[in-house]
């Protein structure tokens, strides 16, 4: 998140000079802080409201983050991880969470969408060599190298398993795909490619790790104790 910051503030946005750009992006930090000191507040109060708790939560994270694109002049991707941070740091905002997980299934099939939505067709027809580039660069050095210390450590578990389902690009490469394309540091070819590599590796490892098997417990830990 500093990274994608500070690209912004260094490259400035649009027209305005780095110095105004650090400026908006004081001025929505400082209403991101004062939102994650009041909202608890709030919500402790609406506590036995379910719906009214769930309408605050929600409306308060887009509000945040709408501020934060109009405001700071940010990506709305950006904007709203920041957000989410800023609203996920007491108690009373992780209850917010527990019962925001009946949505979870909707919120991750929109942000598919939202990603499919950004994906220029023709600029990934073009990069299609670059999104194999960086599916082969996860599988080699993330999956590869998660396999290895999984297996020197010898942890738990099976280390294809987990190599396979840690063995994508997080979303926050979105966001940060995102902000390098509104720096102009990336261009269209390069932002498509990286949006289908996030899908790919996202959808691919969610379903693969399903299909490994697990490994079986040592005969002395699956042994039970003698009655």
């Amino acid at each position: 998140m500093i990274l994608a910051i500070a690209v912004l503030a260094l490259a400035g946005q649009g027209e305005r000079s780095p110095i105004e750009s650090v400026l908006r992006l004081a001025a929505f930090g400082a209403i991101a802080v004062v939102a994650a000191a009041a909202l608890p507040r709030v919500l402790r109060r609406l506590r036995d409201q379910h719906d009214l708790f769930l309408v605050v939560s929600v409306a308060a994270g887009l509000a945040v983050a709408g501020l934060g694109a109009v405001l700071g002049e940010i990506p709305l991707a950006l904007a709203a991880f920041i957000a989410g941070l800023a609203i996920t740091e007491s108690a009373d905002s992780a209850e917010a969470r527990r019962r925001l997980l009946p949505f979870r299934d909707l919120l991750a099939v929109l942000f598919f969408v939202a990603i499919g939505t950004l994906i220029d067709p023709a600029a990934l027809a073009s990069g299609l060599l670059v999104v194999a580039g960086l599916v082969l660069a996860v599988v080699i050095a993330k999956s590869g190298v998660i396999y290895v210390l999984a297996r020197g450590l010898r942890l738990s578990g099976n280390p294809a398993q987990l190599a396979v389902g840690l063995g994508q690009i997080g979303e926050f490469s979105f966001v940060l795909a995102s902000v390098g394309r509104a720096a102009g540091a990336i261009d269209a070819t390069l932002y498509a490619a990286i949006l289908a590599a996030v899908v790919l590796t996202i959808a691919g490892s969610t379903v693969i790790v399903r299909l490994v098997r697990p490994c079986p417990l040592p005969p002395a830990a699956a042994a039970q104790p003698a009655q």
